[in-house]
């Protein structure tokens, strides 16, 4: 999987999603959770962002890693979402996700969720 996501990072691949949200315009928050891969977001969440008008809207960044925290995933989705307030992500270490809840709360409250 690693060396796909590489390709596709490489090769700047924007792949087909299944699904789409309906009526985006009603969402004022979007919680956006992904994992590190190669330093940024999968390509897909790239694709997702890139399909909606997500002008100003609040974004809450999240992923998982294990190892290079948010890398430069925030300039990244502020790069392919001007005009929307990107707000400071969470970073969770993949072998510490089971026992985040705490930590995800307080940062969810931190958000004003």
């Amino acid at each position: 999987m690693t060396e796909v996501a590489m390709q596709e990072l490489q090769s700047k691949e924007r792949p087909a999603l299944t699904g789409q949200v309906e009526n985006m315009e009603q969402y004022d928050t979007i919680i956006l959770g992904y994992p590190n891969w190669w330093g940024t977001m999968p390509m897909c969440v790239f694709t997702f962002l890139e399909a909606y008008d997500l002008t100003g809207k609040k974004i809450l960044p999240f992923c998982t890693h294990e190892g290079s925290g948010l890398g430069h995933s925030i300039d990244d989705i502020r790069k392919v979402c001007p005009g929307t307030e990107v707000k400071d992500g969470l970073a969770i270490r993949g072998s510490a996700a089971a026992s985040s809840d705490r930590l995800i709360k307080e940062w969810l409250k931190q958000n004003g969720m």
